[in-house]
């Protein structure tokens, strides 16, 4: 059904709506941290799909941290949300009564997730106890008993000795425990109920494919993963620059690595959204023929009006480590010392969770003395009208897939300089500049650069604007997953009629 990734594959040819009587296909999307209680690139594709594919009936289980946060998104008719599920929170679980209880549940969950060749299909089979018997999760991880088998599976773990793995750290009584939480908050996700559906479409290959795994292991529906980013590689880069210690990184990028492959084992289709993505995941170990790219996308724009010509600089992503703004504000001092009439907007709010992250960013405004010259602007809801302002438009992730800010910014004519990451260099191709992640000196080289050759800025934008109509266009993305979607049902529905 699928093949492996080209570095240019044709737009997937238009597939037929379906027409056939009888009730519409159901699809279950499931989304961590981002649509509907978000906005940005992932929940702007969500957005996108769920619109654009409107024959499907749609629910949407987002799995979020419980801030109370209201959603951003108005869900259309034949969409509906179920949940927020709350798993960093500590509300009660489903059920009452004592009931039955898996000693070993931690045990299992330690050694399946963070052992290095972990039994994943032992981890379904505990998850699914868990959907089972809600009321116990809560009964074993608050027992003795429980810390007990988790202790024992975590000194397992610890006593690994893989050559390509290292030697793992100690982990003090602190940083255990607060595995031992993560764990029972990985239990607690899989006890989470999830309606019928025909297929299961997860986001990201963590936290969100914990429900998806535990529902096809009942009812044997197949699962698309959509990988943006690599969720085992923004691990690995979030853990490195987190500052945290040896052990809390360890249990943090042992713990994602165990739901990655957890993800990957079970999904019948992945669907990585640049070539990049697809490569790391062939080097992860995933069969080729599992692996389906379909490129992000946008609506056929209208002919782009010129650059405001006012040396305007504007950048569009969360604030959060993986956007790097430290490098995004160093290059705005360089560029505004060398060139002082320039001005740098960006748009975006801080990620839940990473406030402190956004505190610094705010320190480190105030230290180089930078003030109304770069100008946090909060949060957008119309991205593509905060980049016509622009006359360059700047990224400088440390990790991405194919970001809709850059797509964005083509839509509107504007020329992009941003880091070399992900399916970036394929996409800015001749319309603009990358650099290597985190060379504020390359990137306020290229800024400058543009913002005083105007006209040479102009003709990129106009090459990036053909070529998002060209390649990257929402069509292509829409009935790539429309006529994915619809042989997954076909096939579903066959097998059932076969017994």
């Amino acid at each position: 059904m699928a093949a492996a990734p080209a570095l240019e594959p044709a737009p997937p040819a238009p597939a037929p709506r379906a027409a056939a009587p009888g009730p519409r296909p159901r699809v279950l999307l499931l989304t961590e941290g981002t649509y509907p209680y978000a906005l940005g690139g992932v929940s702007s594709w969500c957005d996108l799909l769920i619109r654009g594919l409107d024959e499907f009936d749609w629910a949407v289980l987002p799995i979020v941290a419980a801030d109370g946060r209201p959603p951003l998104y108005e869900l259309p008719p034949h969409a509906h949300e179920i949940g927020p599920l709350e798993v960093w929170s500590e509300r009660r679980p489903r059920g009452g009564g004592r009931g039955p209880c898996r000693w070993d549940l931690p045990g299992a969950l330690v050694r399946g997730l963070l052992g290095w060749h972990g039994d994943t299909e032992a981890v379904v089979a505990e998850c699914v106890w868990c959907r089972h018997h809600p009321a116990g999760v809560r009964r074993v991880f608050r027992s003795g008993r429980g810390w007990n088998a988790f202790l024992a599976g975590l000194r397992d773990v610890l006593a690994e000795r893989i050559p390509e793995a290292g030697t793992p750290p100690r982990l003090d009584l602190v940083e255990a425990a607060a595995l031992y939480q993560t764990l029972y908050w990985v239990a607690r996700t899989a006890s989470a109920p999830t309606p019928a559906a025909d297929v299961l479409h997860v986001t990201a290959a963590g936290w969100s494919a914990i429900p998806a795994r535990v529902h096809k292991a009942l009812h044997a529906t197949p699962i698309v993963l959509t990988e943006h980013g690599v969720y085992l590689r923004e691990a690995y880069l979030a853990a490195v620059r987190s500052g945290g210690s040896p052990g809390a990184r360890f249990s943090a990028t042992r713990l994602a690595r165990g739901l990655a492959r957890c993800a990957y084992a079970g999904a019948d289709v992945i669907c990585p959204v640049t070539d990049a993505n697809a490569y790391w995941e062939m080097g992860l170990g995933i069969d080729p023929a599992k692996i389906l790219v379909l490129y992000n996308g946008l609506r056929q724009p209208p002919p782009p009006s010129p650059p405001p010509g006012e040396r305007i600089v504007v950048s569009v992503g969360r604030i959060d480590p993986l956007k790097d703004i430290y490098t995004l504000l160093r290059v705005a001092a360089e560029t505004v010392r060398v060139m002082p009439e320039a001005r740098f907007r960006h748009f975006g709010s801080t990620t839940a969770g990473e406030e402190a992250y956004g505190r610094s960013c705010l320190a480190l405004h105030e230290r180089l003395g930078l003030g109304d010259r770069f100008a946090f602007m909060g949060r957008t809801t119309d991205p593509t009208g905060v980049v016509q302002g622009a006359d360059v438009v700047l990224m400088t992730s440390i990790s991405e897939g194919l970001p809709m800010s850059v797509l964005e910014a083509m839509s509107q004519g504007r020329p992009v300089v941003s880091t070399a990451v992900g399916g970036v260099p394929d996409v800015v191709k001749g319309c603009g500049v990358v650099c290597a992640p985190g060379d504020d000196h390359a990137l306020t080289t290229a800024v400058v650069m543009l913002l005083r050759n105007p006209e040479l800025a102009w003709r990129l934008g106009l090459r990036g604007h053909a070529r998002l109509g060209r390649i990257f266009n929402e069509g292509a993305c829409v009935e790539g997953y429309r006529e994915l979607l619809h042989t997954l049902t076909r096939d579903r529905a066959r097998l059932h009629a076969v017994r």
